[in-house]
């Protein structure tokens, strides 16, 4: 099974000191390759330490000095790809925008320093997209004599928190760790007899489940269309579902009907196109269907609409309920407005707050209701979920991301 996990955690928590345990203890990186690490970080008076191994693999040792990067992935019973997120805001926007998707989380916590902004932010993001699975990994222990009481204080505190933000507590698992160390890492602590669960590796193997939705709703993306040697291409991606050879299509917004002339991939043709294909489609009749269009079956079509229910995050700035914006969903772009704030949600509380439904301020999330100028195709984020995410932008920049529920 392969499966994507994001790694997230409060600034000097330790993530990045895990993530190179993982890929450390995993044998992900040879000998060799860490021996050049080494080398590099002593003729830059580095100390090694597993942070350092992350950072060399981004590149970040020294701006000067790179060394080839292999693949941030680590291995267990399963393979897992690692998301690495540097920031609440980058980790939604690239959730959001497809970049990277993960079947679970592991945040990490200094036991330490304890709950600090970014915990409660991270843990609200988690939620807000959906992450079912969560791992708790409290680092440092070793900084505490690998005390069992600090553990249990600070999990009593965490769980306080995943409660108020709705988590359900028997889904979540907690793991004392020393990243630096490798306690309960990939191998047992022998010095927390006291603990008596899984290590991390462990409860990844044995916890993960990938459930691959097959969408029942066949959908094609139009990036671009093009004319070449006198047949017309729609150039795009298959988002979900298959198509033949031979399928009559509708077009949406434009409500062309088409017939699937042939499917090409890199000029040459096939009969099938399948989820997660890049294809061009020889359509007749052509006319009507451009970028920003979403193509089904004829028994399944797409629907456009000029009304928006979902739930957004505010990335940066200020939004005000009328306000001119845009709103982006797959390759369609929009004029839109936020007709109506239903309900706005302290990122780092949950808290619901129902008063001042006018604007949005940077880091709140809501539930709001979008108009737009022109018609759009989207769908529910659980049914396909590139066209169930959005971007709002304001003056050429990207200030928020949504999902429709």
């Amino acid at each position: 099974m392969n499966a994507n996990i994001v790694i997230v955690g409060h600034v000097d928590h330790g993530k990045s000191t895990l993530i190179g345990r993982l890929l450390y203890d995993s044998e992900s990186i040879r000998g060799k390759k860490i021996e050049e690490i080494k080398k590099v970080a002593q003729e830059y008076k580095k100390r090694f330490e597993f942070a350092h191994l992350l950072d060399s693999l981004e590149e970040e040792v020294k701006e000067d000095k790179t060394i080839d990067t292999t693949q941030v992935f680590f291995k267990g019973k399963n393979f897992y790809t690692i998301i690495d997120a540097p920031g609440h805001k980058e980790f939604l926007k690239n959730m959001l925008t497809g970049a990277s998707y993960a079947h679970a989380a592991v945040i990490v916590v200094s036991a330490p320093e304890g709950i600090q902004e970014q915990t409660r932010r991270h843990l609200f993001l988690l939620k807000f997209l959906g992450l079912k699975q969560l791992f708790v990994c409290v680092n440092k222990l070793d900084t505490l004599a690998y005390s069992e009481e600090k553990f249990k204080i600070l999990k009593q505190e965490l769980d306080r928190l995943l409660t108020s933000l709705q988590y359900k507590l028997d889904t979540v698992l907690f793991i004392p760790i020393s990243a630096l160390k490798g306690d309960n890492v990939y191998k047992t602590s022998d010095t927390m007899p006291w603990y008596t669960g899984p290590t991390l590796i462990q409860a990844l193997d044995d916890n993960i489940t990938v459930e691959e939705k097959e969408s029942i709703l066949p959908r094609f993306v139009v990036q671009d269309t093009y004319e070449i040697d006198g047949e017309h291409i729609a150039v795009g991606r298959v988002e979900a579902g298959a198509f033949n050879q031979g399928d009559e299509l509708m077009c949406a917004p434009s409500g062309v009907t088409a017939k699937l002339q042939q499917v090409k991939v890199f000029n040459a043709g096939t009969a099938l196109a399948e989820r997660g294909d890049s294809v061009g489609f020889v359509l007749r009749p052509h006319e009507g269907i451009e970028r920003g269009a979403v193509c089904g079956l004829i028994d399944s079509v797409p629907t456009a609409t000029m009304h928006v229910s979902g739930e957004m995050f505010l990335l940066a700035g200020r939004i005000e309920q009328g306000e001119s914006l845009f709103i982006k969903c797959a390759t369609s772009k929009v004029p839109c407005t936020i007709k109506k704030i239903n309900l706005k949600i302290d990122s780092e509380t949950g808290e619901q707050l129902k008063d001042n439904l006018t604007s949005l301020n940077a880091n709140e999330a809501a539930l709001v209701e979008i108009e737009t100028q022109a018609p759009i195709v989207v769908e529910k984020y659980t049914d396909v979920p590139s066209l169930g995410r959005f971007i709002l932008e304001k003056n050429n920049k990207n200030i928020a991301a949504g999902i429709i529920p």
